[in-house]
């Protein structure tokens, strides 16, 4: 996999300048932004990006790397987290180690007394133009706005020092095409291990229902629930960890 690298001062959006570029028949290339100045994460929510962390998205051939159908996206998003969770690992000590994971669908996540966001995840995909973008935004050096600080941590807060932040990028690269050759099995099963969501009781909240139960399964669509009324299949919504 040869990705061309696109690095830039500043964007409005990573995501929206390579879906731009996609429409115009560019491919296979990454962006890299110092600052963006409208990130967004899931659920349209505003990703905030100043100055010190990654901010980059990754702009794909679907019909040369992905097969043309809807699970692509899911398994894109798998890995994505993979490569940043076993990216950021080998930066942290080792009493941090085990608090490191990845939750459902494609946050990164470490939890010290509580569970805080070191990585957000944003995939589109066009089917008429056949590409697919991922947007990753990983909080390194960057300061953290204290209304964020519940629920958000940088890694120069965890480790209590800076880092070569395109040291990282490079380190991400190389995982993340190591890990694009990989089986589906193989994927499902480093998603499986490093997943901070399985085996937890969480709380769904899709557009029309909130559903609470533990989740014992996962896969590229979604995730598999044991409630009190049965098993359900939820391939839409937004997950919470209730304990």
């Amino acid at each position: 996999m040869d990705l061309k690298v696109i690095h830039l001062k500043g964007i409005d959006s990573t995501n929206r300048y390579c879906y731009k570029l996609g429409k115009e028949g560019k491919r296979n290339l990454v962006v890299i932004a110092e600052v963006q100045s409208a990130g967004v994460g899931r659920l349209g929510r505003r990703w905030y990006s100043n100055y010190g962390g990654l901010y980059f998205s990754i702009l794909l051939d679907l019909k040369e790397y992905l097969n043309d159908r809807e699970e692509s996206i899911g398994k894109l998003n798998f890995i994505g987290s993979i490569s940043v969770y076993e990216t950021l690992i080998e930066y942290l000590p080792k009493n941090l180690r085990e608090s490191i994971g990845i939750k459902f669908p494609n946050d990164v996540i470490v939890s010290v007394n509580r569970d805080k966001k070191i990585c957000g995840i944003l995939s589109e995909i066009n089917w008429d133009h056949k590409f697919v973008v991922l947007g990753i935004g990983i909080n390194i050096n960057n300061h953290i706005p204290e209304d964020l600080k519940d629920t958000a941590v940088s890694l120069r807060e965890l480790c209590k020092r800076e880092y070569d932040r395109f040291e990282i990028f490079y380190r991400f690269l190389s995982r993340f095409k190591d890990n694009f050759h990989l089986e589906d099995r193989e994927i499902l099963k480093k998603y499986e291990k490093y997943s901070k969501t399985l085996g937890r009781y969480v709380k769904v909240v899709t557009p029309n229902e909130e559903i609470t139960g533990t989740v014992f399964k996962i896969d590229y669509g979604g995730i598999y629930l044991s409630t009190l009324e049965g098993i359900r299949y939820i391939n839409v919504g937004d997950c919470i960890h209730l304990r």
